[in-house]
Order: C-alpha cells, then structure tokens, then sequence
C-alpha cells in the first residue's frame, strides 16, 4: 500500500510538472518524457493493486526488474559526471569563447541563453583580448538567428562587435562546435560557454571535433527547471554516444 500511495504520488507529480515544462513554450517537446515517466508509475502501481506481477512468469519480473536496475544506474552516474563539469572555474586570456545558441523568443533571447550571455559578458570583459564566437542558425520558430540575437545582446552589453564572430548555420549543439571550429586558428585556446547542465556535453562534442584544448564556463540555469534540462542531457549524451 505505501509502495503504490508512493508510486502515485510520484505519478502525479511527474504529470504536473510535465505540464509545467510545456506551458513555457521553451520549443521542446522533452515535456512529454515527464508525461511517460507519470504515466509510467501509474501504471506500475495499478499493476501492484491488481497482482499482475504475480502472474508474470519469474524470469520475466526478474529481467523487467533488471532493465530498471541498469537504467537507473546509468542515469545516475551520467548525473554525478555532468554535474561535476558545473563548477569548473575558467582559465583567464583565453584566444577565443564559442557561446552556445539556445532558444530566442520575440522579445530577444531566452532564459537559458541570457544566463550564458551574462556569463560570456563577465568573462570578456575581465579578459579584453579575448574573440568571442557565438554560434546558433534560425530555428522554425524563431525570428531570427540565435547568433544575431546574441551579437546584439553582447553589444548593447557594452562588447566592441569587432570582438564577435558570428556562426548563424547551426541547429544542434554538434553544428554549433562543427562550424564554430571554422573560425579558429590551430592550437587556440578556446573557452566553451553554456549553461551547467549543458556543459559535460558541450566539452564532449569538442573533443570529438578534435577540439581538445577547451576550458568549461559554465553559466547559471533556473533551479525550478533543472531536473528536466539534466534528465534531458543525460538521454542527449546517450544519443550522441551511441549515433
């Protein structure tokens, strides 16, 4: 009985804030993972309610058991690893930054890009030699590239715009260090601004595109969203590992 009371709760919460995510309109459907997962452990506690695990043969609740077991673990320590790429503390007189482009609404950039405008603002003017690339293509529902946006945002920041390089082709974070990487000299040094559940990604992508010597800044996110922005770079990881 507490075992389901927990299941539904968790069901009900999981469906609430799958809502929550979607009324932000954040141009991801990553809402609807909330929504599976709710409906998930509803499921599971109906099953408990109604014996059907009984009924299962052994081996079967055995392996359906397992399978939970290993995910949970992998999301787990995928966690902890992207978590611990938070808190890095940049290196100073870096050659270059690359600003990874996220969502630009009617009115300017969103929520997740002003903490890392902010971030790359702090960070170039304490570091005056250093170029800054800000990178991001126009998304369908966007008014205009995530890169003009940003180049925008940073001048009237008070950023000369000879400092700004901008990289307006990409669509996804790999585009965004592929086209970005056009625009540097070999063996620059380049610091890598995204948000702190962004970055462990952000740093592998490098890597891959044979960018090796990077240094993570990562900027701030809005607490109430960040189980679904780590949930969410977690399963991004698992995709980019694997295809």
């Amino acid at each position: 009985m507490i075992l389901r009371i927990i299941l539904y709760v968790l069901a009900a919460v999981s469906m609430w804030y799958s809502f929550m995510i979607y009324s932000v309109h954040s141009g991801s459907s990553f809402f609807a993972v909330w929504a599976v997962i709710g409906v998930f452990l509803a499921l599971t506690g109906i099953a408990l309610k109604t014996g059907l695990f009984k009924k299962l043969p052994v081996w079967l609740n055995v392996s359906l058991a397992a399978i939970v077991v290993a995910a949970l673990i992998v999301i787990v320590v995928l966690l902890f690893i992207i978590v611990s790429y938070s808190e890095e503390k940049p290196e100073k007189g870096l050659d270059y930054l690359i600003v990874l482009g996220s969502q630009v609404k009617p009115d300017g950039p969103g929520r997740v890009l002003k903490y890392r405008l902010d971030r790359a603002e702090k960070h170039l003017k304490e570091n005056p030699s250093t170029i800054c690339i800000v990178s991001g293509g126009r998304g369908t529902n966007e008014l205009q590239s995530e890169a003009s946006a940003m180049k925008q945002y940073l001048v009237e920041a008070g950023i000369d715009p000879e400092r700004i390089i901008m990289e307006d082709r990409s669509t996804t974070t790999d585009e965004n260090i592929m086209y970005s990487k056009s625009f540097l000299p070999e063996n620059a040094s380049i610091g890598l601004v995204t948000n702190d559940f962004h970055m462990y990604r952000g740093v592998y992508l490098c890597k891959k595109h044979g960018l090796y010597n990077v240094y993570p800044i990562p900027a701030g996110s809005d607490p109430f969203y960040k189980p679904n922005n780590y949930l969410r770079e977690v399963l991004a990881f698992i995709k980019d590992s694997l295809f």
